[in-house]
Formats: C-alpha cells, structure tokens, sequence
C-alpha cells in the first residue's frame, strides 16, 4: 500500500503556529478524525443528486471559514474554492485585497488536486522540469480540470473517499492554509514533508520554477 505524504515547504515556526490555531478552535477534531457520514450529502440531497459521496454545504463552509480565520489570524490574504468532485463549486470566499490571478489561480489549484487525486504541489515536485510541464499543461481541460504547478491545492478525503478538492491562492502560505483548515474541521491529515530543492538550471534550458513572495 502506497503511504500518503503530502508536500509543502514550510518552516517549523509556521508549522507551530498553524497546527496552535487548529488546536484553539471548537473545530478541532484532534486525534479523531470525523466520520464521513457526517460531511457528505446526505437524505433529499443525496437522493437527488445520486450520490453519497460529496462534500456537503455546512462542511465546505466551514473550511472556507477556517481558511478565511487562518488568513486573519497572520494577517493575510487568500482566495479560497472548495468543489465537489465533479468539479462544481460548492462553497468559495475571496477575501478582501485579492488580485485577478489570486482568485484564478486558486480555482486552478482546487481543479488540479481534484483531477491528480494528489495536492498540486506534489505535482509541481514529481514534474518539475519545463519539458515535463509544457506536455502536461493542457492535461484535464477536456473535462474542466486543470494541471497546474503550483502548491495550494489539496484533496479532500474522508474514510478513504474523495469527496471534493481545496484550492487556495493569492497569499503566502496558500497550502498551509488548505491543509490548517482540512485539519480544523475534518481532522488529522496526511503529514507534510519538505519539498525537493529545484533542479539545477541548463543552458539553453529551463530549470525549475522560482518563486516570488506570494505562491499564486
């Protein structure tokens, strides 16, 4: 069985910080992780829809706000979609200061972790040459996905069901946002682990991806 990790880079002082916030808010589940009949459709909703397994409202909203409460809490600013695995938006907040690309790229993000069923940032690390990207970038469109290499984007998963996918962008910690709000509200997630540095930059040839001050 393949273990779950998911990637981000982050400091420990962030990562102190982050998981303080989870642990201060009646959110938190702790070392219990919530049970999937409690955040998926459920009676009328699922009859109608045929499905069982989709996030419901109250759940996506509650990790908007938890998202939206971890921006404040550092003083910062993100634009946050959470969508069913169908690829439709159930809940989503662009808070206030957002740019275009913040609020675009966080719906990227979102489509990304829902079409690789992995966080985008892992698919930025697995392929992180320019070769490998260019050949991928038009991958999931057909459907209304997207492959997009940025970190931010995160599955969501419950009792080993993908019930929807989270995407955020426009700030500096876009992933640990997703990831303090995953954990707030459904529960412990699989762990994050450093990313790998870039490769190398060749002559004539595109080396990894940069970052500037915000992920976007």
């Amino acid at each position: 069985m393949m273990k779950k990790v998911w990637v981000v880079g982050i400091s420990t002082s962030v990562l102190f910080a982050a998981f303080a916030f989870v642990a201060a808010d009646g959110w938190a589940q702790g070392a219990t992780p919530v049970s999937l009949d409690k955040v998926t459709l459920s009676g009328d909703a699922a009859k109608r829809t045929l499905t069982k397994t989709q996030i419901n409202a109250a759940t996506a909203r509650a990790i908007v706000d938890a998202c939206v409460e971890f921006g404040r809490a550092s003083n910062a600013s993100y634009s946050i979609f959470v969508l069913a695995p169908s690829g439709d938006i159930v809940d989503a907040h662009v808070m206030d200061g957002q740019l275009p690309i913040g609020v675009e790229t966080a719906l990227l993000k979102a489509k990304t972790a829902l079409y690789a069923r992995t966080p985008s940032s892992a698919v930025a690390q697995r392929f992180n040459t320019v070769d490998g990207r260019v050949i991928r970038l038009n991958l999931g469109q057909a459907s209304g996905l997207a492959y997009y290499f940025v970190g931010g984007g995160l599955p969501i998963v419950v009792e080993d069901q993908l019930i929807g996918a989270i995407g955020v962008g426009g700030g500096n910690m876009d992933e640990m946002c997703a990831y303090t709000a995953l954990t707030k509200v459904l529960g412990p997630q699989p762990p994050l682990t450093p990313t790998q540095p870039p490769p190398a930059a060749t002559p004539g040839g595109g080396g990894g991806r940069g970052r500037g001050g915000r992920d976007q």
